[in-house]
């Protein structure tokens, strides 16, 4: 059944409009009497059963009860921003693994570095990417898309950590400690995934990291690239997961 996100799922009948409405009838060809489930974002699904069609708009009406959805621990990919529009992949993929909020960053090795009228424009671009991404997964939620930040604002903000969150971060230097070994001790808490950019993070970045609290994680022998790196890394916790 198709899963599409609403502002309200509540009441006995819903307008959807615009894209979504557009997606349905034209690439879905969806008709009268097709049934949808309807996800607003904040825990509320219910089945709507498409009554009538216009040229812009798409009426529903409810015809199951709502149902509350049950959230598990969350994940947090906090991402330093890659070149050119390897972000947008990272998007896709970490909103099809299950992560709850997605923090790009500027640290220092960063070269893409839009802010201005260049950053709305991407993050409107980024918001639509995780939007139908977690339609196309069937997600009950869509992840948050922060604003761009200075790397070393938001590890100020995040400090200090409380005690149900785990901060871990890929870094080259780090020979032993696997993500397998700390989640084996910590499979009840909150997860920041930090990710560095394509020159990796500086030492004193790293040295600042691990006097925050977060811990530094090896992906093996090979270096990956920085989108590897994130869709890896949230794999892993996925099957660790299970």
């Amino acid at each position: 059944m198709k899963r599409i996100f609403l502002e309200n799922v509540t009441g006995d009948y819903v307008t959807i409009s615009g894209g979504d409405a557009n997606h349905l009838a034209r690439a879905l060809r969806a008709r009268r009497g097709d049934r949808i489930t309807a996800v607003d974002g904040m825990g509320n699904c219910a089945v709507m059963e498409l009554i009538d069609f216009d040229k812009e708009t798409i009426k529903a009406r409810r015809v199951s009860d709502i149902s509350q959805i049950v959230r598990d621990k969350k994940i947090i990919l906090a991402d330093c921003l890659p070149k050119h529009n390897r972000f947008d992949n990272i998007l896709e993929k970490a909103t099809e693994l299950g992560v709850d909020e997605i923090q790009p960053l500027i640290s220092v090795r960063t070269v893409a570095k839009p802010f201005g009228v260049r950053a709305q424009a991407r993050r409107e671009r980024w918001n639509k990417i995780v939007k139908e991404a977690a339609e196309q997964c069937a997600r009950d939620t869509i992840p948050e898309v922060k604003k761009l930040r200075e790397f070393s604002d938001w590890l100020k903000e995040i400090t200090p950590l409380d005690e149900d969150t785990l901060l871990l971060f890929c870094w080259e230097e780090e020979k032993e400690t696997t993500v397998r070994k700390v989640l084996g001790a910590c499979r009840d808490k909150n997860i920041i995934v930090l990710i560095g950019p394509e020159g990796g993070f500086s030492e004193h970045e790293a040295q600042a990291i691990k006097l925050a609290g977060g811990i530094s994680v090896t992906l093996g022998k090979r270096i990956l690239k920085t989108d590897t790196a994130a869709i890896s890394v949230l794999a892993m916790i996925n099957y660790e997961r299970l």
